[in-house]
């Protein structure tokens, strides 16, 4: 078939057109040949700069970013799939109806009493604290007068125990020199004196450790650790209440801070914050409608009731003073206040633990908005909410729980109904995090509960997850677990990055939760209470009994190993 002559002329046209491209390829290539080579470099030179100063800013973006060459060939990465996690069991009908005649129970009358603090002097005791306040002064200025004063040289009470490195190793030589290296006896706890604190307790907590050269390092690396970090106070120029607070978490009562700046004066904390003290211009507690309220916001309390559940970890009495604003009140009115400002639904992770503290088991109590509240119904509502969505991953929620359970053993020898349920579920995230989330080097997932992970480049990150989910595993473990391999190297983790950086400039919210885990697993493991503190956790947490027999030395290396899964169960 003869085509057309138009299209025979577009034909010759597009060959036209092919050749004449073909003929500008052929002079460019020909051009760039005769030119120098200098620019083809610097075009790749260019090149290079451009990608790396690419990839410097993803750096910046993305701390968790690898090398150069890593980001190149590696794939994009996958968010990991959540892991599953434990449920708690519903309640059972019965048990919803005793709660429900438990609230209904309290007489009306009861709750409408003006709240009066339970400490009132009489004329007369406020007499003897007077004419004793006035003895101590004529003292003071005696001895600053007289220039032939000079201090006893035997001291008027007892040496305090110092758990450091040199402490430690003595104590193991007299052990090894009398012969009794291998008997299983108790170390006592160490009190300030015998009288100046009434509230510590010289009973053993627990039988001794297995006699571990990796548990005995141990001992020593964790007491050189809050030694070094109990001479660093903070200063309440520098330092905002919330601040102050996470500081003496870790301490407890003995917890000191410098008044005014670096170099003021050495006050108690505790006394300090309870006085009305400011910290970097905020004070943390206040009097509203005549009753003594803990502030929220920025720089104090980051939760409600937070202040109270950190004084009942410190163990402060509940008739410890609070002067503020001119007028006295005791920890027992703002335990009050935390009672009316319970609401269903909301956060009472931290009420939860500080009203367990304090209040009998058995307590009832109606809040502000009408609500009647027990422990049970705060136990019943924390279990109901989820465990990750909550502050800090869900520790602090994992940590009352457990806390509401010691306390119900402590007071009635069992633990039934929402409580019963609380332990099985407290005990279910404890092998679950045991057994998957744990990093090779003892630290624990940098994602919380959601699934492992491992931010090797970000210490402050890993200090504060591991510190967290130890300090809530430390005080909720039974006693024979916690010389579990798992449990001494999450420990050795801890501390070891705080005493590799004791200069670092920590988060001292991590950083008090990390000391305080080790002060908890101290205490719990070798019976040793800081000097002036009050002692926090007696006799076994919730139910198995130490067993009293000795082990071999093999059966301590096994137990001891990394990957000895016989200690996992």
């Amino acid at each position: 078939m003869q085509q057309s002559p138009l299209a025979n002329d577009f034909k010759e046209k597009r060959v036209q057109h092919s050749s004449f491209a073909r003929r500008q390829i052929q002079q460019w290539v020909m051009k760039c040949r005769a030119v120098n080579r200098s620019a083809t470099v610097a075009v790749f030179l260019g090149a290079l700069v451009c990608i790396v100063f690419v990839e410097g800013l993803s750096f910046a973006a993305t701390p968790r970013s690898g090398r150069f060459l890593d980001r190149l060939l590696r794939a994009t990465e996958v968010t990991p799939q959540l892991i599953s996690v434990p449920v708690p069991r519903p309640p059972t009908t019965s048990e919803r109806r005793a709660g429900q005649k438990k609230l209904l129970s309290v007489p009306a009358e009861e709750e409408k009493k003006p709240i009066v603090s339970a400490d009132i002097y009489s004329w007369e005791s406020f007499v003897r604290f007077a004419e004793g306040f006035q003895n101590v002064g004529e003292h003071v200025v005696r001895v600053a007068v007289d220039p032939s004063y000079s201090p006893d040289d035997k001291p008027q009470f007892e040496p305090i125990f110092d758990a450091s490195e040199l402490a430690v190793i003595e104590e193991q030589r007299a052990l090894s020199s009398a012969g009794r290296a291998s008997e299983r006896t108790q170390t006592p706890i160490r009190a300030t004196s015998i009288s100046s604190n009434p509230y510590a307790s010289k009973k053993s907590i627990g039988a001794m450790p297995p006699k571990s050269p990796r548990l005995q390092r141990l001992r020593v690396r964790i007491a050189q650790t809050l030694a070094t970090y109990q001479r660093r106070p903070m200063n309440t120029s520098h330092h905002s209440p919330w601040e102050i607070m996470h500081g003496f978490v870790g301490f407890g009562i003995p917890t000191k801070i410098r008044a005014g700046g670096p170099r003021g004066e050495l006050v108690n904390a505790i006394g300090w914050m309870n006085s009305g003290g400011r910290c970097r211009g905020q004070v943390m507690l206040t009097v509203r409608d005549n009753k003594p309220h803990a502030l929220y916001g920025v720089g104090l309390q980051g939760h409600s009731a937070q202040y109270l559940a950190i004084l009942a970890q410190c163990r402060v009495s509940a008739k410890s003073p609070l002067l503020l604003d001119g007028q006295n009140f005791t920890v027992a009115n703002l335990i009050e206040d935390e009672k009316l400002n319970c609401r269903s639904g909301t956060e009472l992770t931290f009420a939860l633990i500080g009203l367990a503290h304090y209040l009998p088991t058995d307590a009832v109590w109606r809040s502000s908005d009408g609500e009647m509240w027990s422990l049970d119904r705060l136990m019943q509502e924390e279990i109901n909410q989820p465990i990750r969505t909550a502050p800090c991953g869900g520790t602090h929620r994992l940590f009352s729980l457990a806390y509401g359970c010691q306390r119900r053993l402590r007071a009635t020898g069992k633990l039934d109904g929402v409580y019963q349920r609380a332990n099985i579920y407290v005990r279910e995230y404890q092998n679950l995090t045991l057994r998957r989330l744990q990093n090779r080097d003892g630290s624990f997932s940098t994602e919380w509960f959601k699934y492992p992970d491992d931010r090797d480049d970000d210490v402050d990150r890993k200090v504060q997850t591991t510190g967290h989910i130890l300090e809530w595993l430390v005080a909720s473990l039974d006693q024979e677990r916690l010389y579990e391999n798992r449990i001494i190297a999450a420990a050795e983790f801890i501390a070891t990055a705080l005493a590799r950086e004791p200069g670092r400039n920590w988060k001292d919210g991590p950083l008090g939760h990390a000391l305080h885990s080790l002060s908890i697993y101290q205490e719990r493991v070798w019976g040793v209470v800081l000097p002036g503190n009050v002692v926090a956790f007696t006799g076994p947490m919730k139910a198995a009994v130490t067993v009293g027999l000795a082990r071999s030395d093999e059966e301590i290396r096994q137990a001891t190993l990394p990957n000895n899964d016989k200690t996992r169960q």
